[in-house]
C-alpha cells in the first residue's frame, strides 16, 4: 500500500523541483500516517491526541518525544506540520519506507557526524521545517523514560528556537518489539506546553535535556498510574 500511496512522487519528481518534491513527500507521509492510525488501525486501536496549547502554534521548533513503539513515527502526523524525523539506521532499511524516508530528507543520525547533523538540521529549520526527535535512541518496554542524547537540545540552543515536548503512552504493545502484530488498546499522544528559547538559552545542554526528560516522564506517570 505504501508504494502505491507514494507513486505520484516518483512520477512528479523530475518536473516539480527538489524543494517542492520534499514538501510533497512530507505531506504524503503525514496523510499516510493519518490513514494508518485513523482507519487501518480502527476499531482495534483508539488514538487520543491532546494539544495543551490548541490554537497557539509554536512555529518552527524541535519536537522531543519519548519512544515506545515502532508506530511512534506514524503518530507524528497528528502534529499537522511539515517536519523531518531524526532516526537511527533501522527505518531506512525497511523496503519502500526506507526509500520514502530518504526522499523526505529524514536524518539518519547513525550515518552522520554531529557537525553534519547540526548543519543539515539548521538548514531545515531555516526552511521552516521542524525537527522531530526521539532522543532515547531506542524504544522502551516500560514506563521509564531513558536518558536523552543531547544533540537536538544543542541544536535548539544554537538555532534559538522553541522545544515542544511530546508524550506517548499506551502503544508499547502496538506492536510489541520484534513483532508486527497489533494489540488492541488506546494510544495517548500529548503535545505539552512549549518551552521557549528564553527559558533555556542559559542552560547547559545536560541540564536542558534532563529538564525536558523530566517533563515527559511526569506526563507518562500521569497516564500510566
Amino acid at each position: 500500500m505504501s508504494a502505491f500511496f507514494f507513486f505520484p512522487v516518483v512520477i512528479a519528481r523530475p518536473f516539480i523541483g527538489v524543494r517542492r518534491t520534499l514538501w510533497v513527500t512530507r505531506q504524503l507521509i503525514r496523510w499516510y500516517g493519518l490513514v494508518v492510525t485513523r482507519f487501518l488501525m480502527f476499531p482495534f486501536v483508539r488514538i487520543i491526541y491532546k494539544d495543551f496549547e490548541k490554537g497557539k502554534e509554536p512555529g518552527v521548533c524541535v519536537y522531543v518525544c519519548n519512544h515506545r513503539s515502532s508506530s511512534d513515527g506514524f503518530l507524528m502526523a497528528y502534529l499537522g506540520v511539515e517536519c523531518v524525523q531524526v532516526a537511527s539506521n533501522w527505518p531506512f532499511k525497511i523496503p519502500v519506507i526506507g526509500w520514502i524516508a530518504r526522499v523526505a530528507g529524514y536524518l539518519n543520525v547513525q550515518k552522520m557526524s554531529s557537525e553534519d547533523f547540526e548543519t543539515t538540521a539548521c538548514q531545515l529549520l531555516k526552511e521552516n521545517v521542524s525537527i522531530v526527535a526521539f532522543p532515547e535512541g531506542s524504544r522502551t518496554t516500560d514506563s521509564k523514560v531513558r536518558q536523552f542524547n543531547g544533540s537536538v537540545f544543542r541544536l535548539a540552543q544554537k538555532a534559538g528556537i522553541p522545544i515542544v515536548p511530546l508524550c506517548i503512552s499506551g502503544n508499547q504493545k502496538m506492536p510489541e518489539k520484534d513483532s508486527w502484530v497489533l494489540t488492541p488498546g488506546t494510544i495517548y499522544l500529548h503535545k505539552l506546553p512549549t518551552i521557549h528559547y528564553e527559558e533555556f538559552k542559559d542552560l547547559i545542554p545536560f541540564k536542558l535535556k534532563n529538564m525536558v526528560r523530566e517533563i515527559i516522564q511526569n506526563e507518562v506517570d500521569k497516564l500510566e498510574i
